[in-house]
């Protein structure tokens, strides 16, 4: 999906009007040249993970200098600091704290505003005694949260782990990030917030990773870890459990985007085209409309398949154009949500060239559970058997014996009461031609 992106790079005095997004994202500045490399990397983390989740907002840049106004405009706004760093680099000065505490208060409950603060030294900035930016308004009374340790990280555990969000799950990192500096704030989550995230291995006491504030007018969510850090994706992984953590109580990221489309592929079989997708979360997602095009024909709708409403669950997804001519063929999803919106995916394109040939295909899905379908092509009309053994080879079933005629053929198989393991499935043709086809081909049944 095309994305809209308004880059802002902040100055003193810098006021935001002009940006006409909704949401904006707030990182340090990457042109000093102390401890550059962390800036640098914690950017492209952080942009990689917020540009496969939002379709459109606003960047800006910032150092302790800046004097950010004119936030009144944003829904949402995600700030990441790099840890402890420069005095240029280290934290929001005070006159950018006001202005966001300020931003925060002015939320109501019909216009509630999120802010996602991401950042290792937030506890040890803000909340530490001694700190020069010591902030107990925005730690304590807005945020609500103390700082308690300094690197609140298990030795061999090296993972947060979900407690009000992303529940149960373990979100690796590596100790030894780029430009080093691991040093990941433990906290006391006070009273009104909840945790989101606790170091693994530790409990939710005074060595919580993130917390979460529901508020009447705002959402604050705070995460005292570097988006270096991460790795696996599982800093996109966070992010979006805190997404949909701050949309779930009220709050608002307009151009989210409520499927993560993992892979989108198409391959023919003989005359019929075989879709299949997965997804690694979906949001409200009601389903997806299958649509086909071709070089004489605009997008049509082929089918639908059915969503899984909100989940973070792994799904896989299957569509079977069946009976299509020779020729090249494009096809797209539209995903619709629930209120009607929608989104497409990526294109793919397959080209269909029915054989002239005998062939046994290898079944598809596999593995599979409980059901599967085997195609196979006839060169001519001919007298089919096609059977299913089990390893031993001891005959299951016999799918198919019957006088067929030639082109591509389509057998479901259904295993609902067989067990688990490898199979074998063989096809013998007699053409009327008087050739003769035999072949065999594994599969397996994973339930």
């Amino acid at each position: 999906m095309k994305k809209t992106i308004l880059l802002v790079y902040v100055l003193i005095g810098l006021n935001f009007a002009y940006a006409q997004n909704d949401i904006l994202i707030l990182y340090h500045d990457t042109t000093f040249t102390t401890s550059q490399l962390k800036r640098l990397a914690d950017r492209d983390s952080l942009m990689a993970a917020v540009n496969s989740l939002l379709t459109t907002y606003a960047v800006a840049t910032f150092n302790t200098a800046a004097v950010l106004s004119g936030l009144g405009q944003y829904k949402s706004i995600i700030i990441q600091e790099t840890s402890f760093d420069a005095i240029d680099t280290r934290y929001l000065g005070a006159a950018s704290r006001d202005s966001l505490k300020a931003w925060l208060q002015g939320g109501t409950v019909a216009n509630k505003r999120t802010l996602i603060f991401i950042g290792a030294d937030q506890g040890y900035n803000y909340s530490r005694t001694g700190s020069a930016a010591q902030d107990l308004v925005l730690a304590a009374t807005l945020l609500k949260f103390n700082y308690r340790n300094d690197n609140a990280n298990l030795t061999a555990y090296n993972s947060i782990t979900g407690v009000s969000i992303d529940v149960g799950n373990m979100r690796s990192y590596t100790t030894s990030p780029v430009g080093a500096g691991f040093y990941p704030d433990g906290v006391q989550p006070l009273s009104g917030s909840s945790v989101l995230y606790h170091y693994t291995g530790r409990g939710t006491v005074d060595t919580v990773a993130a917390v979460g504030v529901v508020d009447t007018g705002y959402i604050g969510i705070s995460f005292f870890l570097d988006p270096r850090y991460f790795t696996n994706n599982n800093f996109y992984h966070s992010l979006n459990e805190m997404m949909i953590y701050a949309m779930a109580n009220g709050g608002s990221f307009p151009g989210y985007i409520p499927v993560e489309l993992v892979s989108f592929t198409a391959f023919s079989v003989g005359n019929n085209v075989n879709l299949s997708w997965s997804t690694a979360s979906e949001i409200n997602n009601k389903g997806f409309e299958v649509e086909r095009k071709t070089s004489s024909s605009d997008w049509q709708a082929i089918g639908f398949v059915e969503g899984q409403g909100t989940t973070s669950e792994l799904n896989h997804y299957s569509y079977t154009d069946a009976k299509v001519n020779n020729g090249t063929y494009n096809y797209r999803l539209k995903q619709i949500d629930h209120d009607g919106t929608f989104a497409y995916s990526p294109v793919v394109e397959v080209e269909v060239d029915v054989p002239v040939q005998f062939e046994l295909v290898q079944n598809y899905p596999n593995p599979f559970n409980p059901s599967t379908t085997i195609n196979f092509g006839l060169a001519v009309d001919s007298k089919v058997m096609l059977k299913i053994f089990n390893i031993l080879g001891q005959e299951i079933a016999t799918l198919v014996n019957a006088d067929l005629r030639a082109g591509m053929h389509s057998v479901a198989f259904n295993a609902e009461n067989m067990p688990s393991g490898v199979y074998m499935y063989r096809i013998e043709a007699v053409g009327a031609d008087g050739s003769n086809f035999t072949s065999v081909k594994k599969m397996i049944l994973n339930k």
